[in-house]
C-alpha cells in the first residue's frame, strides 16, 4: 500500500473534505447564532452530542476495522452519510428552518468525525515510520489549501454577488460546498488500493468483548493513554476556540464577512506551511519534543487573542495562530503513529480521533456557560472565556510532558 498514488489519493481527501468544514464552521455558525437568534449554548451544544455518538461507536469500529474490515469501505459509507446530511442541512438552512438545520448539523458533524476513524489510520499503511511525519504534514498542507479554496468559492455567495436560491448569503455558501466536496472525494473513494483482508466470523457481543479486552492493553501497554489525555485536554482549548472564532470576530470585533474571510485565509495559508514544515521538523527532532514546543506557544498565543485591543495586532496574533494550528494536527497524528502498539493502530487512532472530539463535551459547554452566563458583559465575555480554556493547554502540557520516550520507540 506504500505506493505514490495512495499517498496522492489520501491527501487529496483531506484536501476535499476540508471545502466543506471550513464553509460551514465560518458561515453556518454565524447564520445560526448571528442571524437566527440561536443561543452560543445551542449551537456548541451540537459538538457536545456528536462527540456523546462517537463515544458510544468509535471504540467498536476501531477494534473491528483491527481484525475484519476495510477501511476504504467505512470510509465509503461515512463520507456518503457526510454529504447527505450537510446537503440536507444546507436546504434547511436556505428555507430558514433553523432547528431542522441544527439537528441535520449535529448528524452530519457525527458522520464526518466518524470517518475520520477510517480514513486517519491508513497513514501507517501508505507510509514508513521514518516518513510519517511528512506525509501527515502533507496531509494537513493539503487540508489547509482546501479551506482556503472552499472561503474562495463561498466568498462570492456570501458578499451577495452571486445568489442561487434567493436566500441568505451566508446560507447561500453552504449547498455549493458540499457538492464540491463529495465530487472531490470521489478519487480517493474509488480509486485507493487496500487489499481485501480475510475476515473471521465473529458476532457483535464478540466484538465488544474485545473492544474492552484490547483497550486495558491498549492502555497498560505503551504511553498512549497518557498521549490521550494530553491531546484531550490541549485539544479542548483549540477546537472550542477554532469552532467559535468566527463568532468570536462578530461580537467582540463587528468585522465584515469579507474581512472574516480574509483572515481566515491568511490564518489558513500559514496553517498549510505549519502543517507541511513541522513535520520535516517533528521527523529532524522527535515528535514529543516538537509538540511541547508547539503547546508552550499556545499558552503565549490565547492571552494574545484574548487581550489585544488593536486590530493590527490581533491580525498578527491570529497568523501566528494559524502557523501552530496546522502544525497541532500534523505532530499530533505522526506521533500517535509512532506510539500505537503494533497490530493495534486501528483502535489506537479510534481513540485518538474520539478524544479529539470528546473535547467538545467539556469545552464548548465550559465556553457557552460564559458567555450565556455573562451576557450582561457584553463582548469582554467572550474575552474572558478564551482566557479561561487557556487553562485546559497548560493541563495537556503537562500531561505531555509525562509521556515517556521509551513507549515510542518500544511501539
Amino acid at each position: 500500500m506504500q505506493s505514490k498514488r495512495n499517498v496522492v489519493l489520501w491527501t487529496s481527501y483531506d484536501f476535499a473534505n476540508s471545502i466543506v468544514s471550513i464553509v460551514f464552521f465560518l458561515y453556518f455558525a454565524q447564520w445560526l447564532v448571528v442571524e437566527q437568534g440561536v443561543s452560543d449554548f445551542a449551537f456548541n451544544l451540537t459538538f457536545t452530542i456528536s462527540a456523546i455518538l462517537l463515544f458510544l461507536t468509535v471504540p467498536l469500529t476501531g477494534s473491528m476495522l483491527d481484525k475484519s474490515l476495510r477501511r476504504i469501505t467505512g470510509l465509503r459509507y461515512t463520507t456518503v452519510l457526510t454529504a447527505l446530511l450537510y446537503g440536507s442541512c444546507a436546504l434547511a438552512a436556505l428555507n430558514g428552518m433553523e432547528i431542522s438545520a441544527l439537528i441535520l448539523f449535529t448528524l452530519g458533524l457525527y458522520c464526518y468525525l466518524l470517518s475520520f476513524t477510517f480514513y486517519t489510520p491508513l497513514i501507517n499503511d501508505i507510509s514508513s515510520k521514518e516518513r510519517r511525519g511528512r506525509v501527515s504534514g502533507w496531509g494537513i498542507g493539503a487540508n489547509y489549501l482546501g479551506q482556503i479554496v472552499g472561503l474562495l468559492i463561498a466568498l462570492p455567495f456570501s458578499t451577495g454577488s452571486w445568489s442561487l436560491f434567493g436566500a441568505s448569503p451566508r446560507a447561500e455558501t453552504l449547498l455549493p460546498a458540499v457538492l464540491i466536496f463529495f465530487v472531490l472525494s470521489l478519487p480517493m473513494l474509488l480509486f485507493f488500493h487496500e487489499p481485501r483482508r480475510v475476515a473471521a466470523p465473529s458476532s457483535l457481543k464478540e466484538h465488544i468483548r474485545s473492544v474492552f479486552t484490547e483497550t486495558r492493553f491498549l492502555i497498560s501497554s505503551s504511553g498512549v493513554a497518557l498521549f490521550l489525555l494530553a491531546y484531550f485536554l490541549f485539544n479542548d482549548a483549540i477546537l472550542t476556540a477554532a469552532n467559535n472564532f468566527p463568532i468570536f470576530l462578530e461580537q467582540v470585533w463587528h468585522i465584515s464577512d469579507t474581512i472574516k474571510t480574509y483572515l481566515m485565509l491568511g490564518i489558513l495559508i500559514t496553517s498549510a506551511i505549519g502543517g507541511a514544515v513541522s513535520g520535516f521538523i517533528a521527523d529532524r527532532f522527535g515528535q514529543k519534543r516538537t509538540l511541547l514546543f508547539i503547546l508552550a506557544g499556545y499558552v503565549i498565543i490565547f492571552p494574545l487573542l484574548a487581550l489585544l485591543t488593536n486590530f493590527t495586532l490581533l491580525i498578527i496574533a491570529a497568523i501566528l495562530f494559524g502557523l501552530w494550528y496546522g502544525a497541532t494536527w500534523a505532530v499530533s497524528r505522526s506521533m500517535m503513529g509512532c506510539i500505537a502498539p503494533k497490530g493495534k493502530h486501528n483502535l489506537a487512532f479510534a481513540y485518538f480521533g474520539l478524544a479529539e472530539r470528546a473535547s467538545s463535551l467539556l469545552g464548548p459547554l465550559v465556553w457557552g456557560g460564559i458567555v450565556t452566563g455573562l451576557v450582561s458583559w457584553g463582548s469582554v465575555r467572550y474575552r474572558i472565556a478564551v482566557i479561561v480554556i487557556t487553562i485546559f493547554i497548560i493541563l495537556g502540557l503537562i500531561a505531555l510532558s509525562k509521556v515517556k520516550e521509551s513507549s515510542m520507540r518500544k511501539a
